[in-house]
């Protein structure tokens, strides 16, 4: 598949895995997530889908309901996406953010700081 198709899929999945997330199962845990982002094997066999969590406290519950649900999100994508593979899921807490946060409040800090 060409980088403009991986690209194209991966947008694809990223809003078609959020409206399931949202609507499409009964597990509040899983409304809590968000999907920031998607990245694709070149072989589009796996998708390592990165998530951020609204209730921090609850990152590893909801972690763990996504891999209890995985073949159900995967099946739903399947039946939407229409393609010849849906790639196996995989997801991880998106770090990023957190770090865009800490960098944030460290610019914040430096700029009460007296400076000379």
């Amino acid at each position: 598949m060409s980088k403009w198709g991986l690209q194209k899929l991966r947008e694809e999945m990223k809003r078609r895995l959020s409206e399931i997330l949202q609507f499409g199962t009964h597990d509040p845990l899983l409304g809590l997530v968000t999907v920031m982002d998607i990245k694709l094997s070149t072989d589009v066999h796996y998708a390592t889908v990165y998530v951020t969590v609204l209730d921090e406290t609850q990152e590893a519950v909801a972690l763990e309901a996504l891999q209890t649900h995985r073949t159900y999100l995967r099946t739903q994508l399947a039946h939407q996406l229409r393609i010849r593979h849906t790639p196996e899921l995989r997801f991880e807490l998106d770090e990023m953010e957190k770090r865009a946060q800490r960098i944030e409040q460290i610019l914040d800090e430096d700029k009460n700081l007296p400076h000379a």
